[in-house]
């Protein structure tokens, strides 16, 4: 057990040294203007505006806006990641969540709305457009898990089609319209924030403390061991896929939150993005290693790199090379000192 906790550990410092080398590196280059030019004689250093901003008043101080941004920006991530995080564990995949964010989303808003109309709405409808996501979301999330564990079919191939099943869906559901719903600004820094920090927290728990969360790490261990063993395999699989769906409907929440639409096109890609995070943080795509606390540190890894080179005004082409690259490096430095033992992730 001891071994186990220095293992988890290891693997935490080495994630907080890397998220603090990605945060100094974006607070160096927002520093440097390169005025559009290649070439470095014309590149000059100003303030790094990614740290700090100018007050009203001349004087330069902390900004912090820019850091509350950056746990915005990685909220629909991270929260897409915990549940993402599950499903991996397993040794399976869920390349629909994104579909389902958009179709939890457009949910969202359509049932707040038919509760009380136009308008910044209150807690209370609120609260009711987050328990339809939450059930769109574990009954889409459950379909899958069924039609893997129980038909056989390879999650990567169910949750492909998904993937397209529940875009039609989303754009059915809205008519192919983009719906307005204004959001009070409480609520868009309260909900992201709030929402994607506590799914961290109770699944977290409920992995470290809970039978059902070791099992989880078993049947990704070994699932024919587990089976032998008595334990429900087909239950605890379609159990982490309806999680995973349940996560991506409180992402439908947090992107309604953030732009304060329901769009059939909302999080086009956010699949792709949530697994980089969760294997960023340590899981092992193989399954029976990972942790929510590693899917958490990676998913602040990418914010602060996009938000980093959003503030340099590198172009969206350059980003995505640029993240792309860090990925694969991160994941190759993983994979040797995974192979060599020097850690094991853990909860």
């Amino acid at each position: 057990m001891r071994m186990g906790s220095a293992i988890g550990t290891g693997r935490y410092v080495y994630l907080l040294v890397t998220l603090a080398g990605v945060y100094l590196a974006m607070a160096g280059l927002s520093a440097l203007d390169t005025r559009g030019s290649w070439n470095p004689a014309r590149w000059r250093f100003d303030v790094p505006r990614f740290v700090v901003q100018e007050r009203p008043d001349g004087a330069w101080a902390f900004n912090s806006f820019n850091q509350r941004k950056i746990l915005e920006q990685a909220a629909i991530n991270l929260t897409l990641g915990v549940g993402m995080t599950f499903v991996i564990l397993t040794g399976g995949i869920d390349l629909s969540v994104g579909s389902l964010l958009a179709l939890c989303n457009v949910v969202f808003v359509q049932v707040v709305l038919a509760f009380q109309g136009p308008g910044p709405p209150s807690w209370d409808a609120v609260a009711l457009g987050m328990l339809a996501c939450v059930a769109v979301g574990a009954l889409c999330g459950m379909g899958n898990g069924l039609c893997t564990a129980a038909l056989g079919i390879p999650s990567f191939i169910v949750t492909l089609g998904s993937l397209l099943v529940l875009r039609g869906a989303a754009y059915w559901v809205s008519g192919g319209q983009t719906k307005l719903l204004a959001c009070p600004p409480a609520m868009a820094v309260g909900i992201p924030i709030g929402v994607s920090v506590g799914a961290v927290v109770l699944a977290g728990i409920f992995l470290a403390y809970t039978t059902a969360g070791r099992r989880v790490y078993a049947v990704g261990g070994n699932l024919l061991a587990c089976r032998y063993a008595g334990v429900p395999t087909e239950r605890v699989r379609v159990m982490c896929f309806a999680f995973s769906g349940a996560c991506a409907g409180l992402a439908g929440m947090i992107y309604w939150s953030r732009v304060a639409t329901g769009s059939y096109t909302a999080g086009e890609g956010a699949e792709l993005f949530a697994i980089a995070a969760v294997v960023l943080g340590g899981t092992r795509l193989a399954g029976g290693y990972g942790s929510v606390v590693g899917t958490f540190l990676g998913s602040l890894i990418m914010a602060v790199l996009a938000n980093g080179l959003n503030t340099a005004s590198i172009h969206e082409s350059t980003q995505k090379i640029i993240v792309g690259c860090v990925l694969i490096v991160a994941a190759y430095i993983d994979s040797r000192r995974s192979r060599h033992g020097q850690w094991l992730p853990v909860a």
